[in-house]
């Protein structure tokens, strides 16, 4: 029995072998091991993600245009220095007069005997404006006008008096209205006690 072993072994060298060159040929000549074909199929498919590169960085992704970089909408360059424009229309509502009056002093002058007033415009130095007092008591009103004067940073209205004749003992309400144009601003009252 030792030699009918024998070429059964043989054999069975031989047949391992056979399917060993079968499997490496792949049937039509080509020495590349069908193993490794099988790793270089194309991976592009519409549920593949991409291969990436040794950076990281997806292939083809450099192809591709950057919409960040080129979409206008996100253009960070400056534009026109704001303010540097014109108005389309002139601000003509008197409530959005850019300043606003004050009434400094009002107060009863025993050596000259007259009520008097004098304010000021913050907000402005436009000069072009009318200072207009207006003291009030009861349905009795009297108004006095005056001079606008320039300072740094202000309009300042001159002093204005009212004689006893035309202010009766009692409490007055003096405010100020400062007009440039169609444009203007009151001040809040200030009362003042005539004797």
């Amino acid at each position: 029995m030792p030699f009918a072993s024998r070429p059964i072994a043989a054999f069975a060298v031989v047949g391992a072998l056979s399917l060993l060159v079968s499997g490496c040929s792949g049937g039509d000549g080509d020495p590349t091991p069908s193993a490794t074909r099988a790793t270089t199929a194309p991976t592009s498919s519409a549920s593949s993600p991409a291969p990436t590169s040794a950076a990281g960085t997806e292939s083809g992704a450099s192809e591709a245009p950057d919409s960040e970089a080129t979409d206008p909408a996100d253009d960070d360059s400056p534009g026109a220095f704001p303010g540097t424009g014109e108005t389309v229309q002139p601000d003509a509502d008197p409530s959005a007069f850019p300043a606003t009056a004050v009434v400094t002093f009002a107060g009863w002058d025993t050596g000259t005997k007259t009520l008097q007033a004098g304010g000021l415009v913050s907000g402005t130095t436009n000069t072009s404006g009318t200072c207009t007092f207006t003291a009030k008591k009861g349905g009795t009103t009297r108004t006095a006008e005056s001079a606008a004067q320039a300072s740094a940073s202000s309009v300042n209205c001159a002093q204005v008096s009212f004689p006893a004749a035309q202010v009766s003992s009692g409490t007055w309400s003096v405010t100020l209205q400062y007009s440039v144009g169609s444009a203007s601003t009151t001040s809040d009252p200030m009362t003042a006690e005539v004797p």
